[in-house]
């Protein structure tokens, strides 16, 4: 009771403050800078250190601002947490169910699937490497609601890869559940190995995984 009590004051003396952390802005405080800074602070400790190691102090020192800003944007490490989470996962949903109202080819569509969960992998590296190495630190609602998210996901890949098996594209003996596992396997550990500065850009990365998949699935 007495560390609930000591976070609620926390809490409360951070609304009263909040606007002293954008003070360092010529142009004035700016809420949705704050919380970007607070974000990307996080992802850099979280990866860095990992979710365990990373303490709430660090997060704000490292984006010189105060704990009560940080309690202003969310409720505790955990939630930052859940929304690094949603910012990656909301995004990646949002445009795979883009690219699949934009072709009704199934050969076409994984293609920009892979497409996308690899330029995602380059965009959100951070977000990927804790999506995969500190989710598990997520409990009750927030577990659940990114599992269903990440769940929502891999069922865009895994009906794309049904329809081509139900047109005729792709094999029949193929599974589309183990054919979708392999699919995200693979782009997902790009994270660990893929350099932006390497002498292939993330879509070239792209076009040679789908080659790779397409060999075992196309039926021509």
């Amino acid at each position: 009771m007495a560390e609930e009590a000591a976070v609620e004051a926390v809490r409360e003396a951070g609304s009263s403050r909040t606007a002293d952390a954008g003070w360092r802005w010529s142009d004035g405080y700016d809420p949705q800078r704050t919380r970007r800074e607070i974000v990307d602070s996080a992802l850099q400790l979280f990866e860095r250190e990992g979710f365990d190691r990373t303490t709430l102090k660090q997060i704000v020192v490292n984006a010189n601002l105060t704990k009560g800003a940080f309690y202003h944007h969310f409720q505790s490490k955990e939630d930052l947490l859940w929304q690094i989470q949603n910012e990656y996962l909301d995004t990646q949903i949002e445009s795979a169910r883009a690219v699949v109202e934009e072709s009704s080819d199934p050969v076409e569509q994984l293609r920009s699937l892979i497409g996308l969960s690899l330029a995602g992998v380059a965009t959100y590296r951070a977000h990927v490497a804790i999506f995969y190495q500190e989710r598990r630190h997520l409990t009750g609602d927030r577990l659940q609601s990114v599992t269903d998210k990440r769940d929502t996901l891999e069922a865009i890949f895994r009906e794309a890869v049904q329809r081509g098996i139900d047109a005729g594209a792709f094999r029949r003996e193929m599974s589309d559940r183990i054919i979708t596992f392999g699919i995200f396997g693979m782009c997902a550990s790009a994270f660990q190995w893929f350099n932006p500065d390497g002498s292939l850009g993330i879509d070239e990365v792209a076009e040679q995984f789908c080659e790779l998949i397409l060999m075992g699935l196309l039926t021509d």
